[in-house]
């Protein structure tokens, strides 16, 4: 580590524990950072396996939401010498851009049992390569759970839309996008997640100007309390 970086963590380190005693003072709220006891987007961004989100070290997830709640956006030194950055945080939604090609959203999920289901949505895409999400799902204490138990998979042909008596055949289009990439996104507005089809970014231009005339913009699923299911069109 230089020492220009030493003294600039140093620095943030100061200013960031300096804020969390006005954050956490008798008197003052907030909306952010949350009690001990309270399961939101930002406690359970803390509390990630290090396999989810390696390149960030709790202190500094710490310190990105410190500097959120107080309206400045820390720009977080990561493990890949980049920096990282919180773009969204509610109560139950949160999203970090980590790298220039890749980022995280978590998304608390209500259920008719209490406690949420947390899913994690981490996409890597960008620079030329087509955008593809992996999605995970966990209890609040940040048990994995099965993906197929809450999140069935769409097949290639819920992409398209396919006129009756098209001289394109749905077969056509499977043969020419043997390994489909999707880029799946949620929000803080609503408990959907939105699917997009993202192999334009790779295939042959002259194939893709073909099977685009039938794609759809994006599919969508919606959150039943238990599981997601596909949104008929």
């Amino acid at each position: 580590m230089t020492l220009q970086r030493m003294i600039s963590t140093t620095v943030v380190r100061i200013i960031a524990s300096v804020v969390c005693l006005c954050v956490w003072a008798p008197g003052v709220r907030a909306a952010t950072l949350p009690a001990d006891s309270a399961v939101t987007a930002s406690s359970e961004f803390l509390k990630l396996p290090i396999d989810v989100l390696d390149i960030l070290p709790e202190s500094t997830r710490f310190d990105m939401l410190v500097y959120f709640e107080n309206d400045s956006v820390y720009h977080a030194p990561n493990a890949l010498e980049g920096t990282s950055y919180l773009k969204t945080v509610t109560p139950d939604f949160l999203e970090v851009q980590i790298t220039d090609v890749s980022s995280l959203q978590l998304k608390l999920l209500p259920t008719k049992k209490g406690d949420p289901i947390v899913m994690t949505l981490y996409t890597v895409g960008g620079g030329g390569q087509a955008p593809d999400t992996d999605i995970r799902f966990f209890t609040a204490d940040l048990r994995e759970l099965p993906r197929d138990r809450f999140f069935p998979a769409p097949r290639l042909r819920e992409f398209f839309s396919i006129p009756k008596g098209s001289i394109t055949t749905m077969k056509e289009i499977e043969q020419t996008v043997p390994f489909p990439t999707v880029e799946y996104s949620a929000s803080a507005s609503s408990t959907d997640v939105k699917a997009k089809l993202t192999v334009g970014a790779y295939m042959n231009q002259d194939d893709y100007n073909v099977i685009r005339l039938f794609e759809k913009s994006d599919i969508s699923f919606v959150w039943n309390g238990s599981k997601y299911r596909l949104q008929k069109q």
